[in-house]
């Protein structure tokens, strides 16, 4: 019996007045397709950083994007960013390649 039937066959037999019910709880297990889930190859020594900014910064960054030569994406377009960052502050930069 489902626990909907359950339920309802309670509510049917209380007849207005409260009586505890036991109900099953029975946990099935989650497939094994979900639960063996993991990150793609291509994410291999990848992080996701994100921030909250204003949103001209997303307006600039496609600005970027558009006069970009290469078709850069976004990601290469922030890598770019922060080593200039580490470079101005003096600390290691990152090569990607």
């Amino acid at each position: 019996m489902s626990k909907i039937t359950n339920l309802q066959n309670a509510l049917n037999s209380s007849g207005g007045r409260t009586v505890p019910v036991a109900v099953s709880t029975s946990v099935t297990a989650p497939s094994p397709e979900k639960a063996t889930v993991g990150k793609s190859p291509s994410r291999a020594n990848q992080v996701n950083m994100s921030a909250w900014l204003h949103k001209d910064f997303k307006k600039s960054i496609r600005l970027v994007q558009a006069r970009k030569p290469d078709n850069a994406t976004l990601q290469d377009l922030m890598a770019e960013a922060f080593n200039d960052l580490f470079s101005k502050y003096n600390v290691p930069t990152v090569n990607q390649e």
